[in-house]
């Protein structure tokens, strides 16, 4: 530190230069240390986030995957099971209806079964035979973790009776399916109105 020659006293402001310019060279030494270790903390914190994003980019991948693989399964299955439901020939009749129970579940398959007898003796005496073309399918939700979808099928369905000319009915469907082990059945079926 300075002394003072013999009978001089330091100034006021040489004395709070000298302090400003330990208190600068401290924060100097401060923030060097600081930036150093800051330097490690940094590319130790940009290591972690690359891993982080990586698992995440995974677990978000295989849930894209699994919940796109629901969907085209949900989607195959709903649009199949409508077409079938949509689908008789009185010449067929009883594979047909057994086809009906096959992709059915719930309340809906207990409706089929228990209604069976008597849309075999409506299909027969009217000698009925429809025929559907899909329009257009499409899943409208999907939640995978209860195993249930909701599609949406337009459906032309070719309708022929003993004594009438064919005709061709449009109509939009929307199907609830759950998921039965690996498998998606369609638990309800209702028509979707015009406008909606």
């Amino acid at each position: 530190m300075l002394t003072p020659p013999p009978g001089r006293r330091l100034g006021p402001l040489l004395v709070m230069a000298l302090v400003l310019v330990a208190a600068a060279a401290g924060f100097l030494v401060w923030s060097v240390v600081d930036l150093v270790s800051a330097g490690t903390d940094v590319d130790h914190a940009r290591q972690n986030l690359a891993a982080a994003r990586e698992r995440l980019g995974d677990l978000r991948e295989d849930d894209a995957l699994g919940i796109k693989t629901s969907r085209d399964a949900a989607l195959t299955a709903g649009r199949e099971a409508i077409t079938i439901l949509n689908t008789l020939d009185y010449r067929t009749l009883d594979a047909d209806l057994d086809e009906w129970e096959r992709v059915t579940t719930g309340a809906l398959h207990d409706e089929i079964v228990t209604g069976r007898a008597q849309s075999e003796n409506a299909v027969t005496e009217a000698k009925s035979v429809t025929k559907p073309a899909v329009l257009a399918a499409a899943v409208a939700e999907v939640d995978e973790q209860a195993g249930t979808a909701t599609v949406l099928v337009a459906l032309r369905i070719n309708v022929a009776t003993t004594g009438a000319a064919p005709t061709d009915r449009y109509m939009r469907l929307k199907g609830t399916l759950s998921r039965t082990g690996e498998d998606w059945k369609l638990d309800s079926i209702g028509q979707v109105a015009y406008g909606s």
